[in-house]
């Protein structure tokens, strides 16, 4: 009399003897070890990977935004060419700009208070010695006080009336200064772009011929709003033909919408070296 195969040997393919995983038993040995190599290589591989990622993200830069402690300036208010304040405090080296909380500028609110002195309440954004005010919601935080000679007013004046061409980024200010980690690049477009249409102070993030990260406040076409021409070259790489100029130690870049090419158009003048007249 001649055995009769066990039925499980068609299923499985083989005798009693192969591995066979059944759910309510301990797994062969066989699918032990390899299970347990699977997982110390994926471990090995996400660890591996994990590493990769985080040495090759460029670093978001220096950038604080204290919005949980609400502070006071006093100084001197200067509308134009942006909102700004230039205060009392002996250290700081540079006018504050001031914006509103959210996407947008604070020209409205501080419409009457040009050349007074004033009083104002927010948060500080800064970044490498740039200073940022984000002007509280309440209405007592703006007291404007009294009228200066429009004569001791500083106005803004250019270093050089021969122009240079420099190569960076336009940003809006507020974002690089703290309010975004990165506040610049291709990924923070769009929120540039926002920011820019609501009256955020533009920023021209320039590289110097000597190595050294400039970002001095974009004057186009005698404004910092920004008109639609310049929108689809915000956080591009684009070489701009304009004057250095300053106002209270604050550095500004003053252009024409025409003379902002793309880099990649091939306008290529060495960087901070005086352009061709």
């Amino acid at each position: 009399m001649t055995d009769q195969p066990h039925p499980h040997d068609h299923q499985t393919g083989g005798s009693d003897t192969d591995p066979f995983y059944v759910g309510y038993l301990p797994a062969p040995a066989e699918h032990q070890r390899t299970v347990r190599l699977f997982i110390a290589l994926m471990i090995i591989w996400l660890s591996a990977t994990a590493i990769i990622l985080v040495l090759t993200q460029r670093a978001p830069g220096i950038a604080t935004w204290d919005n949980s402690n609400e502070q006071t300036w006093t100084g001197l208010f200067i509308e134009k060419p942006y909102p700004m304040l230039i205060s009392d405090d002996p250290e700081a080296p540079y006018p504050l700009l001031i914006v509103s909380m959210g996407k947008k500028g604070a020209h409205d609110r501080l419409r009457d208070a040009h050349c007074h002195r004033i009083s104002i309440r927010g948060y500080e954004l800064q970044r490498e010695g740039r200073h940022l005010i984000e002007l509280s919601d309440a209405p007592e935080a703006i007291e404007i006080g009294e009228a200066v000679d429009p004569k001791l007013c500083p106005t803004m004046s250019i270093l050089s009336e021969k122009p240079v061409v420099l190569t960076g980024e336009i940003t809006d200010g507020k974002c690089y200064l703290g309010a975004m980690k990165p506040g610049d690049g291709l990924g923070h477009r769009s929120c540039a772009m926002l920011c820019l249409r609501g009256g955020l102070p533009p920023m021209f993030v320039a590289e110097s011929d000597l190595g050294d990260i400039l970002y001095p406040l974009l004057i186009v076409d005698g404004s910092t709003q920004l008109d639609e021409a310049c929108m689809p070259k915000v956080a591009c790489r684009v070489h701009i033909h304009g004057r250095i100029g300053v106002i209270a130690g604050m550095p500004v870049f003053d252009t024409t919408s025409d003379q902002i090419t793309l880099a990649s158009d091939g306008f290529d003048s060495p960087i901070g070296l005086p352009a061709n007249p």
